[in-house]
């Protein structure tokens, strides 16, 4: 593969190529790299590039962080810090920290991607996000050329959402991450696809190993694997709209699944919306739809990012008008075509 190539560098499986590519496995050389950049200069930082769509050029430097390393700090009797590196595997990391006893990111097993790219959309399954465990983090601040820290608050997390992605986007380079677990199971399983899975598994009373291993479970029979399925997980976000909103859904739209939010407001099965439309397990040449899970856009082989997003942008315009709810992108389009 040429060194410009960035086919291999996402989960897509997309043809893509860099004016520059750049490749960072320690911190300092990942610093020294961004130092030496003006902060005006284009640059597209790929950690697993599992939350996006390459076109075919990505102008300016595309820097791969594959930083490694992972530390654990004893904060009290049932409280551990966990501060990894920006490149290492999210799913390393989980498998890491359950090895060691500690519960809290059993969740969130086998989601793809870089322990550095978690933050940038507050990655979240079955009833957690990383907002949830996140304690602070590191990042190079491209205006000022500093290094600084996040609190949790900092990064303004919102659902698939941080100050990273909306708030401030392609200012900072996300350095490593420190998260707070737990030597005392605090479980969460109230999901019925993950309670039916520990179920069948004969836990009755799970340890967080156990509901890891439920969450491998769900998901390998739901999901594709990328390695012969190119795909970026859910593609669009689940819309989050008014009780009013919902309660005329609902009416019209009879066993529609919603669930509650924070504020109020009611958070729909995107899933749901599209298999209604009738797009689950549609295909349009090398790209389609999976046909076990409708967020799930696929490379069937040899799909280009405009067939992907010429889908993507069908699908938008059925729900809109079955629906009257927009879809929106949960992967993040780079590039030129």
């Amino acid at each position: 593969m040429p060194d410009d190539r960035l086919d291999r560098c996402n989960t897509f499986g997309l043809p893509s190529r860099a004016d520059r590519l750049v490749v960072a496995r320690t911190e300092q050389a990942l610093v020294g790299q961004l130092r030496r950049m003006a902060s005006h200069e284009p640059l597209t930082v790929l950690g697993g590039g599992s939350n996006v769509v390459l076109r075919a050029r990505l102008p300016g430097t595309v820097l791969l962080v594959r930083t490694r390393g992972m530390r654990l700090e004893v904060a009290s009797d049932e409280r551990v810090l966990l501060t990894a590196a920006a490149g290492e595997r999210w799913h390393d990391l989980v498998r890491y920290s359950l090895g060691q006893g500690l519960g809290g990111l059993e969740n969130l097993a086998l989601i793809p991607g870089s322990a550095g790219a978690a933050p940038i959309q507050n990655i979240g399954a079955y009833g957690v996000e990383l907002a949830d465990r996140l304690v602070g983090l590191r990042a190079f601040d491209r205006a000022s050329g500093k290094i600084c820290r996040f609190d949790r608050t900092a990064c303004a997390f919102g659902y698939r959402d941080s100050v990273f992605k909306s708030g401030a986007p392609g200012r900072y380079v996300i350095l490593d991450v420190t998260l707070g677990l737990s030597t005392r199971p605090l479980l969460e399983t109230g999901y019925p696809e993950l309670r039916a899975e520990l179920v069948a598994m004969g836990r009755v009373t799970p340890s967080p190993v156990d509901v890891a291993e439920a969450v491998v479970r769900v998901r390998r029979r739901k999901l594709p694997d990328p390695r012969r399925f190119g795909n970026a997980g859910s593609f669009f976000k689940n819309p989050i709209v008014t009780a009013d909103a919902a309660r005329r859904l609902r009416q019209a739209n009879p066993g529609l699944v919603m669930h509650e939010t924070p504020d109020g407001n009611m958070k729909l099965a995107a899933a749901q919306l599209i298999d209604r439309c009738g797009w689950k397990g549609r295909r349009q040449g090398a790209a389609g739809v999976w046909p076990r899970h409708a967020l799930v856009l696929v490379n069937f082989g040899g799909a280009h990012a405009p067939d992907l997003l010429r889908l993507a942008e069908e699908i938008r315009r059925d729900v809109h008008a079955r629906f009257g709810v927009d879809l929106v992108f949960e992967a993040q389009v780079l590039g030129q075509d």
